[in-house]
């Protein structure tokens, strides 16, 4: 029997997820074909890199040929990298899109072509979707759009049910599981989410840490040690920002010029918390049927600690600008910060001091292990109940999602986020900590059907508000309502 070792680059759960999909996967009487070697064929002594092991899973797709037809995709001009570039220009992750697309355009003879809304405004963009499903005019066959406007497509029947997709295999290691499974109720997911949509990754929250600075402070040292035994916990977090504080500029007055222990927007930021301590605002019951579970001790307990992170120390500095704090950690004026990973690929690529990029902290040390969540605009897929051939359909997203598991969401993974931007061994570590520690909420796609819920505890710490009670109890009734009307879609358009 011919063995291979394999070199982990990305988190163990993927290797886990590559060990689990790697059996053979052989031509069957419906025309289903190995596209790829198996690992049985390359040499006994060759040592296969993890991303190289990728390369080498089979699908088990049927071979087809669409005679040059049109793969439409309606996407947006600001998440065009998850879908199509004209032309390779050196840049890795470009050419790595490019290469994608080629490989699938060049097997199943057809062409990937985005439908561009140009306005950065997903409701605009969710619009002119419904507006071109309800009037049946066939402009795409493939919808990629934010998740926290998503919601009112699914429950006014415009997608199609991915679990009746021919072609469409969610328990792949190419879709994302964490989101799917919460997004699925029954029988019935209407939006999906895989490798292709790479927003996913690049607007996953992390904690920045000035590096450089915190040698003064003795945490360059100690940090990583305190995560890796588990301690790193929002009570130490705020025992290490509370007190670091620095009039820079010595006018006397708190602003952007001086230095602080943390910085950070009061908006997006604030959602990041619940997932990162583990508290779901909607989860399924032990029937698998989604509740509302927001009202809870820990809840209260959490927006008292964020708002002592936020307001109750000089060593915190926040904002009315939502850029500001961006501006302030790459200049060397905070000495943490928190932010989506996009922020790595782009503005801190210019920094002068060294930083690492942490996971968030845990509620408290039984919590069993560090999550976080992603910004609420990245790409969920649906597909309109007015597409003319779903088994196209099926077949392109599986193989879109197939070819960015194997060589596109590695290059952004690895080649840039891990080896190209991120400048410390221990960034590395802590990085696939941040990964596989991703949480996620059947609330987020219903952003915009269930009032007051989603961004509750943003709107509580925001305004230094510790009273949720009253505010929980204000929302209740209106949410549960909505909820009610978001099961019974799901069960009546279970058959599309």
């Amino acid at each position: 029997m011919k063995k291979h070792r394999y070199t982990s680059l990305l988190p163990a759960i993927l290797l886990l997820a590559i060990a689990s999909s790697s059996c053979a996967q052989e031509s069957d009487d419906s025309g289903s074909t190995d596209t790829t070697a198996t690992a049985s064929e390359v040499s006994d002594t060759e040592e296969l890199s993890e991303l190289e092991a990728r390369a080498l899973i089979a699908d088990d797709l049927p071979e087809k040929d669409y005679d040059g037809m049109q793969f439409r995709i309606s996407t947006k001009k600001g998440t065009l990298y998850e879908i199509d570039t004209e032309e390779t220009d050196g840049d890795i992750l470009n050419d790595a899109l490019y290469e994608r697309n080629q490989r699938i355009e060049e097997r199943f003879n057809i062409e990937i072509v985005p439908v561009i809304t140009d306005s950065a405004d997903g409701y605009e963009h969710v619009n002119s979707v419904r507006q071109s499903i309800m009037a049946a005019d066939d402009a795409f066959d493939l919808a990629a759009t934010y998740v926290f406007t998503t919601g009112p497509l699914v429950t006014e029947g415009c997608f199609l049910n991915w679990l009746n997709m021919p072609h469409t295999d969610l328990s792949k290691p190419w879709w994302i599981n964490g989101i799917n499974e919460k997004f699925q109720v029954g029988d019935a997911i209407y939006t999906a989410v895989g490798d292709t949509c790479l927003s996913t990754l690049k607007l996953t929250y992390g904690v920045f840490f000035n590096r450089t600075i915190g040698e003064d402070y003795g945490y360059t040292e100690t940090i990583y040690d305190t995560i890796r035994n588990g301690e790193w916990i929002i009570d130490k977090f705020i025992e290490m920002t509370r007190d670091v504080y620095s009039d820079v500029n010595g006018d006397t007055v708190r602003d952007s010029g001086d230095f602080y222990g943390f910085t950070a927007e009061k908006y997006t930021n604030l959602d990041v918390y619940p997932f990162a301590f583990d508290i779901s605002i909607i989860s399924a019951d032990k029937n698998g049927v989604p509740q509302l579970t927001l009202n809870t001790p820990k809840t209260i307990e959490a927006v008292e600690k964020i708002n002592q992170l936020y307001w109750g120390g000089e060593g915190s500095y926040i904002p009315e600008d939502a850029g500001s704090p961006i501006t302030m950690f790459k200049d060397g004026n905070a000495l943490f910060t928190t932010t989506y990973l996009e922020n790595a690929f782009s503005t801190f690529r210019v920094m002068n001091d060294d930083y690492s990029i942490l996971p968030y902290p845990k509620w408290d040390e039984s919590q069993e292990k560090y999550m976080t969540g992603a910004m609420d605009n990245y790409s969920v897929l649906g597909i309109p109940v007015t597409v003319s051939d779903p088994e196209m359909v099926s077949i392109i997203t599986e193989a879109m999602n197939i070819e960015s598991y194997k060589t596109l969401y590695p290059t952004y993974y690895k080649q840039a986020l891990q080896d190209k931007f991120s400048r410390d061994e221990e960034s590395i570590e802590m990085i696939d900590l941040l990964i596989s520690g991703r949480n996620f909420d059947f609330c987020t796609l219903f952003s915009s059907n269930i009032p007051g819920m989603p961004w509750m505890f943003r709107t509580l710490v925001a305004a230094n508000s510790n009273d949720f009670a009253s505010t929980y109890a204000s929302s209740e009734a209106a949410a549960q309502l909505e909820l009610d009307k978001i099961l019974e879609a799901y069960e009546k358009n279970a058959d599309n």
